[in-house]
């Protein structure tokens, strides 16, 4: 079975695009203050240095909108993709088990 590759931006891409750069009067300064975290842990989420943890997708769901679970799943999906361009599973098999 053939996967379209899929290229999932990491969430600090997709918060700079979406809740920053359109709208002037937006900073990253200003959201890092609206979110409580410093400007350079701010930084790093941006500049995918550092992931959406449990804590950040609280934060940026209460600050940004969207639920804390979908912060998550973003991250998740991104993560997935880079490990699925490294990791082989060529030579793995599935188990073959019997339920009793």
């Amino acid at each position: 079975m053939n996967l379209v590759q899929y290229n999932p931006p990491h969430p600090g891409e997709l918060i700079e695009r979406t809740y920053i750069e359109p709208f002037p009067e937006i900073t990253a300064a200003s959201v890092s203050r609206a979110l409580g975290v410093s400007k350079s842990t701010f930084s790093r989420l941006l500049n995918g240095k550092s992931d959406v943890s449990p804590e950040m997708a609280l934060r940026l769901s209460a600050v940004l909108g969207r639920s804390a679970e979908s912060w998550l799943a973003l991250q998740d999906n991104y993560d997935l993709c880079k490990a699925r361009k490294t990791v082989n599973t060529n030579n793995l098999n599935r188990l073959s088990y019997q339920f009793t």
